[in-house]
């Protein structure tokens, strides 16, 4: 006599992701179809997975055509991705095949900083005046009607090729980098004064839940050095946030899942930048998961396997910090304290990823930075001082270099085998295997539309 029949368990595409990833997918109950560039492949992600395909996943129609294929011959239910780089690529396949999920619609909207003005501008969302430009005139023209300006590329993240121009004495010197960094086509955007914070969000069914609001550091050139939770937020300005970010998600059909939005709080009130219908890089899943226990990718995978109800953020149980390491531009010498701050019992993580010999260029974007501490607190401004004098113990010492560092262009960081320019880097590594099915201790159940968002001062 032959048992019960099993069902066979849903197949998602996942593209690119780490094995920690995919062994959070596979705890929400999925068989994995894997889409991973050769050159980036960890092999020990293939035993997680059903199948996989080796190919340079950043071409979406390509992507879209070879899960056409994979589909018909056993239907998947989603095609997902929690890197920049997939994103448009999971959009074009989904769209193809008409699955649930982010169409190519939205992660273009999101992806193309103009689109995204413009829309929101059209919606009457947020208003922010920004054009394309292609020389120092188009700089000169808009400084003088909309004042400081921030020109950066139409495309990309990681703050790569941004850049401030205070007034119309900076636009010949801004002209000149833009034409020698090799940035000819860019946007221009009316500068936002005001303290900077991201929103991290997750969506159910087109209502969307504050998970964390997130404290910011920057350097000069908007590279970021810091982040803490919680945001030390009044109630007022909180649901301020809110209200925008929510109007903002609604207006660009985000209904599903993570998003990551960046905000300003100027004095005349919260001001959106930008946003992605993905988790926040740089760590920042590490602080929500030690704040809040909530797990941002678990509840993704499990959601979208209709295996959790909605959930909502509890009160943190402490505060959170990441500090990224800098260091002088040169040849490294030696690193030390590397060991001593790993052993202080605030400390959840700290590395360094240089060594003697390396080279230590400016700071462009994210990738340049030399490491990161990830240290607990009291609440988020504690955890950020613990944080911040933890990773001034580790010290990287730096030798002039026997010649000047070679001259950084878009072209030359878009040749890194493995990252195209336009992508959003998460530089820290993947924060290791989910204890299991569970969103963490410190969620709470979602108590309804009329609850706060979770997120303490």
């Amino acid at each position: 006599m032959n048992g019960p029949e099993l069902t066979p368990a849903p197949r998602i595409a996942v593209i690119g992701g780490t094995p920690a990833t995919l062994r959070k997918v596979r705890a929400a109950g999925f068989e994995i179809v894997w889409v991973y560039g050769p050159q980036e492949l960890d092999p020990t992600g293939l035993a997680h997975v059903a199948e996989a395909y080796l190919t340079d996943y950043r071409e979406p129609a390509a992507v879209a055509e070879l899960l056409a294929t994979v589909h018909r011959s056993r239907p998947l239910v989603r095609v997902v991705s929690i890197i920049e780089d997939g994103l448009e690529p999971a959009a074009a396949a989904t769209t193809r095949l008409g699955l649930p999920g982010n169409g190519l619609d939205l992660v273009q909207v999101l992806q193309d900083k103009l689109a995204f003005r413009t829309l929101l501008a059209e919606r009457g969302v947020d208003a922010v005046a920004a054009r394309i430009g292609h020389t120092a005139e188009d700089i000169r023209a808009f400084v003088a009607e909309h004042g400081p300006t921030v020109i950066k590329p139409r495309y990309g993240s990681g703050s790569l090729g941004v850049r401030f121009v205070e007034d119309l004495a900076a636009v010949d010197e801004a002209g000149t980098w833009a034409a020698g960094f090799g940035l000819h086509s860019f946007l221009m955007e009316q500068f936002l004064s005001g303290t900077e914070i991201s929103v991290e969000t997750f969506s159910y069914a087109g209502r969307h839940v504050v998970l964390a609001f997130t404290a910011k550091e920057k350097l000069a050139s908007f590279v970021e050095v810091g982040h803490a939770q919680p945001a030390p937020l009044e109630d007022a300005t909180a649901r301020r946030v809110e209200d925008l970010v929510f109007a903002m998600l609604d207006t660009v059909g985000l209904a599903d899942g993570p998003a990551h939005t960046e905000v300003i709080l100027t004095a005349q009130g919260p001001r959106l930048v930008e946003s992605h219908s993905r988790r926040g890089g740089d760590r920042i899943t590490d602080l929500v998961k030690e704040v809040y226990g909530i797990d941002i990718d678990a509840l993704a995978f499990l959601w979208y396997a209709g295996r959790t109800d909605p959930v909502r953020p509890g009160e943190p149980s402490c505060g959170a910090s990441i500090r990224f390491l800098t260091a002088e531009p040169g040849v490294v010498a030696s690193v030390e304290g590397l060991d001593a701050v790993l052993a202080d019992p605030a400390v959840v993580d700290a590395s360094v990823s240089v060594a003697p010999g390396d080279t230590v260029v400016p700071i462009a974007w994210s990738y340049d930075r030399c490491g990161l501490v990830l240290a607990r607190g009291r609440d988020g401004r504690d955890a950020a001082e613990r944080a911040s004098a933890l990773a001034a113990r580790i010290a990287i010492r730096t030798a002039p270099a026997e010649t000047g560092p070679p001259a950084r262009t878009l072209a030359t960081i878009a040749a890194r085998p493995d990252r195209l320019v336009g992508a959003a880097p998460d530089p820290g590594p993947d924060p290791g295997p989910d204890p299991g099915p569970g969103v963490g201790p410190g969620a709470s159940p979602d108590p309804g539309p009329g609850a706060g968002p979770g997120a303490a001062e």
